[in-house]
């Protein structure tokens, strides 16, 4: 019996040791399939959007420039300082045009007094001209009748033409008298004009968005050239945000898209615009070693919307917003509701062998994939792996459409099906049809990986 005993006691601890052996070597108790992290597929709405940077601009602002040269006497205003239409600015030094002023003033008053003169001479000269007209008339026909002589019909006859000559001298000089008047008054209106232009007011209301000036600088004016631009006044109630969007996003974006815009000042808040001017692309050029292409960018201009800020505009801060401040925009450029999707990171590609090439669907969808990636795109199939019945991965084709950051739509799949997610590795690389896989939870997976 002791024997026995000790027989059996020896078998079971050979068991013990055999079984601790085996799983020790991998051969029991080893986790059936690779861990993987899944997800149903669902119903949801998906609105596709294309991110933009940029900053902040009034949508109006405008140049302040001199319509003379000179020196500024005074500035009445600083960066940032609102201001009002009419408002002074600031003021060039006058006594230069003030001078002209009154020499132009001096020579309208001369021109005027010479042109009185004549006018008063002209009524005389009339009465000489009709009294010698009439007295040559009178010995013109004494004459006839040979009641005077020659000469003295001669004399009143060159009496006559003098009188004439003069009287129309007169009349001429009368119509270039008021000729010149005009033109000094012409001078005279340049010159108060140019006198009045050494003051510099505001032509809209907003605030000073940029000062380029100091007082005692000198300015040129926009008579001679371009002109100096002196500051810039911004109407800042209504904003704008300009994004630089790319050629291969720009087709997706259309006049009165919604956009969602982060400004860095504000942060975790999002503001709404409406997409309402596309301009003409800005070209630049990036050189490599060995080529140079140029890369067109489109400027969009999204209209911020008032109501999405108005809780910022207080008495003490009328513009929340200042030009030249970062933003961020996400354009949403088109919304499907109640579609079949999966996560991002279900859809991977692999080519007619089954076999992984490493390409995230999700992050760069089959139409902008490039075309040399060693493996042909006819070749290439968009996949889903579905988990089937035990734990088996069933692949299968699917096409894809619209995308959100997180989930794209699918077709090819049923509502409720359980789809593979997870790691991206095994997704894009390592699963095959028919493999045995183990669902753990996405915590459970990231542990193991620490």
């Amino acid at each position: 019996m002791n024997k026995k005993v000790i027989w059996i006691s020896v078998a079971v601890i050979a068991i013990i040791a055999l079984l601790v052996g085996l799983k020790k070597a991998g051969i029991i108790g080893k986790v059936e399939g690779t861990e993987v992290t899944t997800e149903k597929v669902q119903l949801r709405t998906i609105t596709e959007s294309v991110n933009a940077s940029g900053k902040v601009y009034p949508e109006v602002e405008v140049k302040v420039s001199p319509d003379i040269s000179g020196e500024i006497v005074n500035l009445y205003v600083e960066e940032g300082d609102k201001v009002t239409k009419g408002q002074v600015l600031a003021k060039i030094y006058a006594d230069i045009y003030s001078s002209q002023r009154d020499q132009v003033t001096a020579s309208v008053n001369q021109v005027k007094a010479q042109y009185e003169n004549v006018k008063a001479a002209l009524t005389g000269l009339k009465t000489a001209y009709e009294n010698t007209k009439a007295t040559n008339e009178r010995y013109k026909k004494l004459f006839a009748d040979k009641i005077v002589s020659r000469s003295e019909y001669e004399q009143t006859e060159q009496a006559f033409r003098s009188a004439e000559s003069s009287y129309n001298s007169a009349k001429e000089s009368i119509k270039s008298g008021e000729a010149q008047i005009q033109g000094v008054k012409a001078q005279l209106a340049r010159a108060e004009k140019d006198l009045a232009r050494t003051i510099i007011t505001c032509p809209m209301d907003g605030i000073i968005s940029l000062m380029n000036v100091k007082k005692g600088e000198r300015v040129v004016g926009t008579a001679q050239m371009t002109g100096t631009e002196m500051m810039r006044v911004a109407d800042m109630k209504s904003i704008e945000v300009r994004v630089d969007v790319g050629e291969n996003d720009i087709t997706k974006v259309k006049l009165g898209d919604t956009a969602l815009v982060e400004v860095d000042a504000y942060n975790n808040r999002k503001f709404k615009g409406i997409v309402y001017k596309i301009a003409n692309p800005i070209t630049s050029t990036a050189n490599t070693t060995a080529s140079s292409a140029e890369v067109a960018n489109y400027k969009v201009h999204i209209r911020l919307l008032v109501e999405s800020y108005s809780d910022l505009v207080k008495d003490n801060n009328i513009f929340p917003f200042r030009p030249g401040m970062t933003a961020s925009a996400d354009i949403q450029t088109k919304s499907k509701a109640n579609v079949v999707t999966v996560p991002l990171n279900a859809v991977t590609t692999r080519d007619k062998d089954g076999e992984g090439k490493d390409t995230k669907v999700g992050a760069v969808k089959a139409e902008e994939k490039p075309a040399d990636n060693g493996t042909k795109d006819d070749e290439l199939s968009e996949v889903v792996f579905v988990l089937g019945k035990d734990n088996k991965v069933k692949m299968v084709k699917v096409k894809t459409d619209i995308q959100d950051l997180n989930y794209i739509e699918i077709i090819g799949l049923k509502v409720g099906e359980e789809v593979i997610t997870g790691p991206y590795s095994i997704v894009s690389k390592t699963l095959k049809d028919g493999m045995i896989v183990k669902v753990v939870t996405k915590d459970k997976l990231f542990e193991e990986k620490k």
